[in-house]
């Protein structure tokens, strides 16, 4: 039956010569979820990736092995997988200490694309699973996929966990006689074990079929499994592998779901349910926010505005107003218009600007020429756009392009003297200005030894004080409305100061808390150069005082900038009270923008436990604002100092609410995810930073969001 299997794939493969059934069938199936979250067959990977800008999530369920799942695409070319496995007939750990909760085992899979597929060749890929955890599912591969029309064929070759049929001699060993040895120790994580990777006896040769009916979203699925389900530990029941043939339904409920049916091993059967969305392409929700319509002045009126200033700057600003674009300063000159606006609206500040300078130009006289527009975020002038009249008004009556329109535009940074203290007109502001905002937030632990899930349900009260311009208090209020914190009884027992990992503490008393309080100090002493201080209750753990300085040049693509912070750890409870340990902590800061939107930022410096070191942080950030990162620090503590994980890392994600409302918004829906909460590596949290509130206002960046001008 094996050898009748792996020839009936072979015999698809070589007809890749031969003309594609493609031909004949107008709709393209759309490769599916595998029972662990990766675009793949059941519980084999085959070679084919999702969209990029896809976000997963999931859980599949089936003796004795239960998947939960994030799947990220970053790119076409790259899956990444973060994967909690529960092993049903394992205990986390002694009664007294975890219950009954089964084992539970973190897990970090990245699939890449070697070759694409074409007319003649297959699709080649490459992937590890369970790098950096525990070993307990590390495995390697090389997959090979083949399309003939709705027909789907995967050859691969696994080790490792994906080799346990050993059905094959390991080819690397021909190489170097290491390859003969492969460690299987399950330690505590976080070594990345990179030489045992392609190594030992446990080798195999897989390879699956996938049918697809495009029409019916439906995909059915037959594979060679040869994975090891029964994982040795001594308390685990033996479990019977009747069949390494396992065979599935996978049924796609449009671009959103993916459910799937199997039989497994010839004695389970699984059930997987994964929600996806592709938030990095477009916004799910159409925008029905469309550019304020304004009357364009007759010649009346334009000889009305030109005798006295001040009709043209009441009637601009109530028409921003409407746009909720909020004029801090405006000049009208013989051939120009300066504005400078700020706004809670619009992500893009491209976007921003095009309206601003629609309105302005729909109420300004005829001899202006030239609109400026000045955007301003956190009290902190950013990137400037002066258009050509003109071409814009063309551009915006469709006789011209956004494009056509920078060609006669100019983008440059704001001077040291911020423009609205200049302007002639300077709207009228009554401080101090108070503004609040309430909502219910989520508090989460996931995967501790006490449960699987534990958590808070809160009300966030959020509160800024706004005594002048750049200068305000900043409050964060937490009510609890719900948690199950008090499970927790897993004491740290790391032997370097606690400054994160006694978080079960903070947890536990301070449910009713005040998360930050503190007074915030920023400005922009020189061109391209900003600079921030803050002092108080910094972030639920630790108070102090210090502060940051950031050069972003506005036509390069890289920034430099140093934080420097002395704090003292606060009580449990989060209200007033501190702890006897205080400490500096400070970072020289590097940001490079790679192509393709990839951000890259280095810090280097001290840490909240007195370690040093550098931390790497990777994302990229898609067009409609979606962000997805990892990141990994490494500090001159040892392995054992740092305890389990051996090292930080983590990955995250920022969805912009922009995806979900008809109306443009600013914020996002972020989440983060640190295997391990341990004190090597930790960081401050900081409210705000520098670079964020710069935004993408470089110059790089307004030209790549340049077609916003007209939206």
């Amino acid at each position: 039956m094996k050898r009748f299997f792996f020839s009936l794939v072979f015999t698809l493969f070589s007809l890749s010569t031969l003309g594609s059934i493609d031909d004949y069938f107008p709709s393209q199936p759309i490769p599916s979820s595998s029972n662990i979250g990766e675009t793949g067959l059941l519980v084999m990977p085959n070679a084919r990736f999702m969209e990029e800008g896809i976000l997963k999530f999931g859980i599949s369920s089936s003796f004795p092995q239960e998947f939960t799942s994030i799947v990220a695409s970053p790119f076409p070319w790259m899956e990444a997988t973060y994967r909690y496995t529960e092993i049903e007939n394992k205990l986390y750990g002694p009664f007294i200490y975890s219950g009954n909760q089964s084992y539970k085992d973190k897990g970090f899979d990245i699939k890449l694309r070697l070759i694409k597929e074409t007319k003649y060749l297959p699709s080649v890929a490459f992937g590890l699973r369970d790098i950096g955890g525990s070993g307990l599912t590390a495995a390697e591969y090389f997959v090979f996929s083949k399309r003939f029309g709705r027909l789907d064929t995967t050859l691969g070759l696994g080790f490792g966990a994906l080799g346990s049929d050993a059905n094959i001699r390991n080819p690397f060993i021909s190489f170097h006689e290491s390859f003969n040895y492969r460690n299987s120790d399950v330690g505590q994580g976080g070594n990345f074990n990179s030489k045992d990777w392609f190594s030992g006896q446990q080798v195999a040769a897989f390879g699956g079929l996938e049918y697809s009916f495009p029409k019916y979203g439906l995909s059915l699925k037959v594979e060679y499994d040869t994975s090891n389900p029964d994982i040795p530990f001594s308390n685990n029941l033996p479990l019977e592998v009747k069949s390494r043939f396992n065979a599935g339904l996978v049924y796609a409920l449009g671009d959103w779901v993916d459910i799937g049916l199997s039989y497994e091993r010839g004695t389970q059967w699984r059930f997987s349910f994964f929600f996806k969305g592709n938030y990095g392409k477009k916004f799910i929700v159409p925008k029905l926010d469309k550019p304020l319509y304004v009357v364009k002045l007759n010649e009346e009126q334009k000889t009305r505005i030109i005798e006295n200033n001040n009709l043209f700057y009441r009637s601009l600003n109530l028409a921003l107003r409407e746009e909720k674009i909020y004029l801090q300063g405006a000049s009208l000159e013989e051939g120009s218009v300066d504005i400078v606006i700020a706004q809670p609206r619009f992500t893009s500040y491209v976007r921003a600007s095009g309206r601003a300078a629609r309105i302005t130009s729909a109420l300004s006289p005829t001899q202006v020429k030239e609109i400026t527009v000045y955007n301003m975020n956190g009290d902190i002038e950013i990137g400037a756009i002066r258009l050509n009249r003109e071409e814009f008004d063309k551009a915006e009556m469709k006789q011209s392009s956004a494009a056509e329109v920078l060609l006669k535009s100019n983008l440059f940074s704001s001077k040291t003297e911020p423009k609205y203290q200049t302007t002639e007109f300077q709207p009228r502001v009554n401080f101090p200005e108070h503004f609040l905002s309430m909502k219910p937030a989520m508090k989460s632990q996931i995967g501790g030894p006490e449960a699987f899930y534990l958590g808070q349900l809160w009300w966030r009260i959020d509160s800024t004080l706004k005594f002048r311009r750049s200068l305000s208090l900043y409050t964060t209020l937490g009510l609890d409305i719900y948690n199950n914190f008090n499970q927790l009884n897993n004491p740290s027992q790391s032997t370097i100061p606690r400054v994160r990992s006694n978080i079960q503490d903070y947890l536990k008393e301070g449910a009713n808390n005040i998360a930050m309080m503190k007074l915030e100090y920023t400005w922009s002493p020189k061109q391209d150069l900003y600079a921030r201080f803050d002092i108080g209750l910094l972030e639920e753990m630790f108070g102090g005082y210090g502060g940051e300085i950031l050069y972003r040049p506005f036509d390069k693509k890289y920034s430099l900038g140093m934080t420097l912070h002395k704090v003292k750890q606060r009580g449990f409870k989060q209200r007033f009270s501190f702890r006897d340990y205080e400490t500096y902590t400070g970072f020289f800061e590097f940001y490079y923008d790679w192509p393709l939107d990839i951000t890259s930022s280095i810090f280097v410096g001290k840490y909240l436990a007195g370690d040093k070191g550098v931390t790497l942080d990777l994302s990229r950030a898609f067009k409609t604002g979606f962000r997805v990162g990892i990141f990994a620090t490494a500090t001159d503590l040892s392995a054992e100092e740092f305890g389990e994980g051996s090292f930080d890392k983590g990955f995250y994600f920022a969805i912009p609410l922009d995806i979900f409302y008809p109306n443009y918004t600013k914020g996002n829906i972020g989440f983060g995810l640190h295997p391990l909460t341990k004190d090597g590596g930790a960081m401050l949290s900081y409210h705000n930073t520098l670079y964020g509130l710069t935004g993408d206002t470089n110059k790089a960046s307004l030209i790549k969001r340049w077609n916003d001008l007209l939206d």
